[in-house]
Protein backbone atom coordinates (compact mmCIF):
# COMPACT_ATOMS: atom_id res chain seq x y z
CA UNK A 1 0.00 0.00 0.00
CA UNK A 2 2.69 2.38 1.01
CA UNK A 3 4.62 1.27 -2.48
CA UNK A 4 1.41 2.24 -4.03
CA UNK A 5 0.62 5.62 -2.50
CA UNK A 6 4.18 6.32 -3.11
CA UNK A 7 4.34 5.63 -7.10
CA UNK A 8 1.33 7.68 -7.23
CA UNK A 9 2.93 10.70 -5.66
CA UNK A 10 5.91 10.33 -7.81
CA UNK A 11 3.70 10.54 -11.19
CA UNK A 12 1.92 13.16 -9.30
CA UNK A 13 5.00 15.05 -9.16
CA UNK A 14 6.08 14.46 -12.42
CA UNK A 15 2.76 15.24 -13.82
CA UNK A 16 2.82 18.77 -11.90
CA UNK A 17 6.66 19.39 -13.30
CA UNK A 18 5.85 18.65 -16.40
CA UNK A 19 3.12 21.00 -16.58
CA UNK A 20 5.51 23.72 -15.18
CA UNK A 21 8.13 22.86 -18.03
CA UNK A 22 5.10 23.15 -21.09
CA UNK A 23 4.16 26.32 -19.42
CA UNK A 24 7.92 27.91 -19.80
CA UNK A 25 8.21 26.45 -23.09
CA UNK A 26 4.98 28.38 -24.05
CA UNK A 27 5.91 31.04 -22.65
CA UNK A 28 9.23 31.44 -24.41
CA UNK A 29 7.14 30.50 -28.23
CA UNK A 30 4.77 32.59 -27.87
CA UNK A 31 7.15 35.38 -27.09
CA UNK A 32 9.09 34.57 -30.36
CA UNK A 33 6.04 34.26 -32.23
CA UNK A 34 5.03 37.74 -31.16
CA UNK A 35 8.49 39.11 -31.65
CA UNK A 36 8.15 37.71 -35.56
CA UNK A 37 3.90 38.96 -36.07
CA UNK A 38 5.38 42.20 -34.88
CA UNK A 39 8.28 42.50 -37.09
CA UNK A 40 8.08 44.04 -40.81
CA UNK A 41 8.96 41.64 -43.50
CA UNK A 42 11.62 42.26 -46.06
CA UNK A 43 13.91 40.36 -47.72
CA UNK A 44 16.85 41.43 -45.62
CA UNK A 45 15.22 40.38 -42.92
CA UNK A 46 13.80 37.13 -43.63
CA UNK A 47 15.68 34.67 -43.13
CA UNK A 48 16.13 36.35 -39.30
CA UNK A 49 12.39 36.27 -39.16
CA UNK A 50 11.81 32.52 -40.11
CA UNK A 51 14.62 30.97 -37.72
CA UNK A 52 12.76 32.65 -34.81
CA UNK A 53 9.42 30.83 -36.30
CA UNK A 54 10.88 27.74 -36.91
CA UNK A 55 12.20 28.15 -32.97
CA UNK A 56 9.12 28.80 -31.98
CA UNK A 57 7.50 26.01 -33.44
CA UNK A 58 10.37 23.65 -31.86
CA UNK A 59 9.38 25.01 -28.37
CA UNK A 60 5.37 24.58 -28.73
CA UNK A 61 6.34 21.19 -30.34
CA UNK A 62 8.24 20.68 -27.39
CA UNK A 63 5.53 21.77 -25.16
CA UNK A 64 3.15 19.53 -26.72
CA UNK A 65 4.90 16.40 -25.70
CA UNK A 66 4.40 17.54 -22.09
CA UNK A 67 1.08 18.39 -22.54
CA UNK A 68 -0.48 16.62 -25.07
CA UNK A 69 -4.25 18.13 -24.72
CA UNK A 70 -3.34 22.05 -24.22
CA UNK A 71 -5.65 23.54 -27.49
CA UNK A 72 -3.55 26.99 -26.72
CA UNK A 73 -0.26 25.12 -28.23
CA UNK A 74 -2.40 22.85 -31.06
CA UNK A 75 -4.03 26.24 -32.01
CA UNK A 76 -0.59 27.98 -31.77
CA UNK A 77 1.22 25.27 -33.88
CA UNK A 78 -1.52 25.19 -36.56
CA UNK A 79 -1.24 29.35 -36.90
CA UNK A 80 2.39 28.98 -36.93
CA UNK A 81 2.84 26.48 -39.55
CA UNK A 82 0.34 28.29 -41.92
CA UNK A 83 2.52 31.82 -40.89
CA UNK A 84 5.99 29.77 -41.85
CA UNK A 85 4.46 28.22 -45.42
CA UNK A 86 2.29 31.39 -46.25
CA UNK A 87 5.40 33.65 -45.97
CA UNK A 88 8.60 32.19 -45.35
CA UNK A 89 8.62 28.93 -47.77
CA UNK A 90 9.47 28.72 -51.30
CA UNK A 91 6.00 27.32 -53.27
CA UNK A 92 7.31 23.96 -53.46
CA UNK A 93 7.40 23.65 -49.81
CA UNK A 94 4.37 25.52 -48.80
CA UNK A 95 1.79 22.04 -49.56
CA UNK A 96 3.42 20.00 -46.92
CA UNK A 97 3.47 22.78 -43.85
CA UNK A 98 -0.14 23.69 -44.33
CA UNK A 99 -1.00 19.85 -44.10
CA UNK A 100 0.78 19.85 -40.62
CA UNK A 101 -0.88 23.68 -39.94
CA UNK A 102 -4.21 21.47 -40.67
CA UNK A 103 -3.54 18.32 -38.67
CA UNK A 104 -2.62 20.04 -35.44
CA UNK A 105 -6.32 22.83 -36.03
CA UNK A 106 -8.14 19.63 -36.43
CA UNK A 107 -6.17 17.87 -33.56
CA UNK A 108 -7.06 20.92 -31.04
CA UNK A 109 -11.49 20.74 -32.23
CA UNK A 110 -11.05 16.74 -31.24
CA UNK A 111 -10.05 17.19 -27.91
CA UNK A 112 -13.27 18.47 -26.70
CA UNK A 113 -15.97 15.22 -26.08
CA UNK A 114 -18.31 16.58 -27.69
CA UNK A 115 -16.91 17.33 -31.29
CA UNK A 116 -15.15 14.01 -31.01
CA UNK A 117 -18.62 12.41 -29.91
CA UNK A 118 -21.15 13.97 -32.43
CA UNK A 119 -18.26 13.62 -35.17
CA UNK A 120 -18.49 9.58 -34.57
CA UNK A 121 -22.20 10.14 -34.82
CA UNK A 122 -23.06 12.43 -37.29
CA UNK A 123 -19.77 13.54 -38.71
CA UNK A 124 -17.58 16.51 -39.27
CA UNK A 125 -19.62 18.79 -40.49
CA UNK A 126 -22.02 18.16 -37.44
CA UNK A 127 -19.36 18.16 -34.87
CA UNK A 128 -17.83 21.52 -35.95
CA UNK A 129 -21.54 23.42 -35.35
CA UNK A 130 -20.45 22.47 -31.38
CA UNK A 131 -17.35 23.67 -31.15
CA UNK A 132 -16.84 27.35 -29.95
CA UNK A 133 -12.72 27.46 -30.41
CA UNK A 134 -12.60 30.18 -33.03
CA UNK A 135 -8.92 29.61 -33.04
CA UNK A 136 -9.06 25.87 -33.93
CA UNK A 137 -11.47 26.97 -36.59
CA UNK A 138 -9.82 29.48 -38.42
CA UNK A 139 -6.59 28.06 -38.63
CA UNK A 140 -8.14 24.57 -39.80
CA UNK A 141 -9.40 25.90 -42.19
CA UNK A 142 -6.50 28.14 -43.59
CA UNK A 143 -4.29 26.04 -43.89
CA UNK A 144 -6.91 23.20 -45.91
CA UNK A 145 -8.29 25.80 -47.46
CA UNK A 146 -4.02 27.08 -48.72
CA UNK A 147 -3.63 23.09 -48.98
CA UNK A 148 -6.40 22.46 -51.49
CA UNK A 149 -5.56 25.92 -53.32
CA UNK A 150 -1.88 24.69 -53.89
CA UNK A 151 -3.41 21.84 -55.80
CA UNK A 152 -4.16 23.72 -58.66
CA UNK A 153 -7.38 23.83 -60.44
CA UNK A 154 -7.04 19.89 -60.54
CA UNK A 155 -6.50 20.13 -56.48
CA UNK A 156 -9.58 21.88 -55.94
CA UNK A 157 -12.10 19.95 -58.24
CA UNK A 158 -10.52 17.02 -56.26
CA UNK A 159 -11.57 18.47 -53.09
CA UNK A 160 -14.77 19.25 -53.88
CA UNK A 161 -15.65 15.94 -55.32
CA UNK A 162 -14.27 14.30 -51.83
CA UNK A 163 -16.53 16.83 -50.02
CA UNK A 164 -13.53 19.02 -48.61
CA UNK A 165 -15.74 22.11 -49.79
CA UNK A 166 -18.84 21.06 -47.05
CA UNK A 167 -16.36 20.81 -44.04
CA UNK A 168 -14.60 24.10 -45.31
CA UNK A 169 -17.97 25.79 -45.75
CA UNK A 170 -18.91 24.16 -42.41
CA UNK A 171 -15.72 25.74 -40.24
CA UNK A 172 -15.89 29.10 -41.98
CA UNK A 173 -19.89 29.90 -41.29
CA UNK A 174 -18.82 28.60 -37.78
CA UNK A 175 -16.49 31.24 -37.07
CA UNK A 176 -18.40 33.99 -38.78
CA UNK A 177 -21.37 32.74 -35.96
CA UNK A 178 -18.92 32.90 -33.63
CA UNK A 179 -16.34 35.99 -34.07
CA UNK A 180 -16.53 37.27 -37.77
CA UNK A 181 -13.90 39.83 -36.36
CA UNK A 182 -11.37 37.61 -35.26
CA UNK A 183 -8.11 38.67 -36.59
CA UNK A 184 -9.01 41.63 -38.08
CA UNK A 185 -12.09 40.25 -40.13
CA UNK A 186 -10.40 36.86 -40.90
CA UNK A 187 -13.12 34.90 -41.42
CA UNK A 188 -14.75 37.69 -43.53
CA UNK A 189 -12.02 37.37 -45.85
CA UNK A 190 -11.23 33.77 -45.76
CA UNK A 191 -15.19 32.90 -46.83
CA UNK A 192 -14.73 35.03 -49.56
CA UNK A 193 -12.05 33.15 -50.88
CA UNK A 194 -14.04 30.14 -50.56
CA UNK A 195 -16.71 31.51 -52.65
CA UNK A 196 -14.30 32.93 -55.24
CA UNK A 197 -12.59 30.26 -55.70
CA UNK A 198 -15.46 27.38 -55.36
CA UNK A 199 -15.21 25.06 -58.78
CA UNK A 200 -18.97 24.45 -58.95
CA UNK A 201 -20.58 27.36 -57.29
CA UNK A 202 -18.43 30.81 -57.67
CA UNK A 203 -20.24 33.78 -55.76
CA UNK A 204 -17.98 37.06 -56.03
CA UNK A 205 -20.85 39.36 -55.05
CA UNK A 206 -20.79 37.35 -51.77
CA UNK A 207 -17.25 37.67 -51.97
CA UNK A 208 -17.59 41.22 -52.41
CA UNK A 209 -20.03 41.82 -49.63
CA UNK A 210 -17.50 40.11 -46.91
CA UNK A 211 -14.73 41.48 -48.00
CA UNK A 212 -16.43 45.40 -48.24
CA UNK A 213 -17.12 44.81 -44.37
CA UNK A 214 -13.76 43.27 -43.71
CA UNK A 215 -12.25 46.55 -45.35
CA UNK A 216 -15.30 49.25 -43.26
CA UNK A 217 -14.35 47.54 -40.07
CA UNK A 218 -10.46 46.44 -40.21
CA UNK A 219 -9.05 49.10 -43.13
CA UNK A 220 -5.97 48.55 -41.58
CA UNK A 221 -5.46 45.04 -42.20
CA UNK A 222 -4.30 45.03 -45.59
CA UNK A 223 -4.86 41.78 -46.76
CA UNK A 224 -8.36 42.92 -46.32
CA UNK A 225 -7.71 44.88 -49.78
CA UNK A 226 -5.57 42.76 -51.24
CA UNK A 227 -8.05 39.82 -51.35
CA UNK A 228 -10.52 42.53 -52.83
CA UNK A 229 -8.31 43.28 -55.67
CA UNK A 230 -7.77 39.22 -56.04
CA UNK A 231 -11.02 37.85 -55.07
CA UNK A 232 -13.35 40.51 -56.97
CA UNK A 233 -11.50 43.57 -58.57
CA UNK A 234 -9.61 40.76 -61.05
CA UNK A 235 -11.63 38.40 -61.87
CA UNK A 236 -14.61 41.47 -62.65
CA UNK A 237 -11.69 42.91 -65.13
CA UNK A 238 -11.74 45.77 -63.34
CA UNK A 239 -8.60 47.28 -63.70
CA UNK A 240 -8.29 50.65 -63.12
CA UNK A 241 -10.14 50.02 -60.25
CA UNK A 242 -7.61 47.14 -58.69
CA UNK A 243 -4.55 49.46 -59.82
CA UNK A 244 -6.08 51.79 -57.17
CA UNK A 245 -6.38 49.93 -54.61
CA UNK A 246 -2.93 48.04 -54.85
CA UNK A 247 -1.60 51.70 -54.84
CA UNK A 248 -3.50 52.41 -51.95
CA UNK A 249 -1.82 49.10 -50.11
CA UNK A 250 1.32 50.38 -50.80
CA UNK A 251 1.34 53.68 -49.81
CA UNK A 252 -0.56 52.39 -46.22
CA UNK A 253 1.02 52.38 -42.86
CA UNK A 254 1.95 48.92 -41.92
CA UNK A 255 0.73 49.55 -38.13
CA UNK A 256 -0.70 47.95 -36.06
CA UNK A 257 -0.02 44.79 -38.06
CA UNK A 258 3.56 45.00 -39.52
CA UNK A 259 4.51 41.61 -40.78
CA UNK A 260 0.90 41.18 -42.76
CA UNK A 261 0.91 44.47 -43.69
CA UNK A 262 4.35 44.89 -44.59
CA UNK A 263 4.53 41.39 -47.15
CA UNK A 264 0.74 41.87 -48.09
CA UNK A 265 2.82 45.52 -50.04
CA UNK A 266 5.45 43.32 -51.36
CA UNK A 267 2.41 40.72 -52.97
CA UNK A 268 0.90 44.14 -53.79
CA UNK A 269 3.92 45.39 -55.66
CA UNK A 270 4.19 42.80 -57.62
CA UNK A 271 0.54 42.10 -58.99
CA UNK A 272 0.27 45.97 -59.75
CA UNK A 273 3.17 44.78 -62.41
CA UNK A 274 1.51 42.04 -63.15
CA UNK A 275 -1.40 44.18 -64.24
CA UNK A 276 0.08 47.41 -65.41
CA UNK A 277 -1.15 48.18 -69.18
CA UNK A 278 -4.42 46.24 -68.67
Amino acid sequence: MKKCLGLCAALALAATLGLGQATELVSQADALFQEVWLSAYGPAVAADLRAKLESAIDLYTRALNLDPQNTHILNMLARAYYTLADIFLPEREKQEFHEKGQAYGERSLRVHPEFVAVERERGFVEAVKTSTDVEALYWTYANWARKVELGGAFGILAAALRGDDKKLNALMSRCLELDRDYLAGGPLRAYAGYFAKHPFSKDYERARELLLEAMEKHGDYLENRLFYVQYYLLPKELWAEARAVLQEILTAPIEPYPLMNSYCQVKAANLLLEIQGK
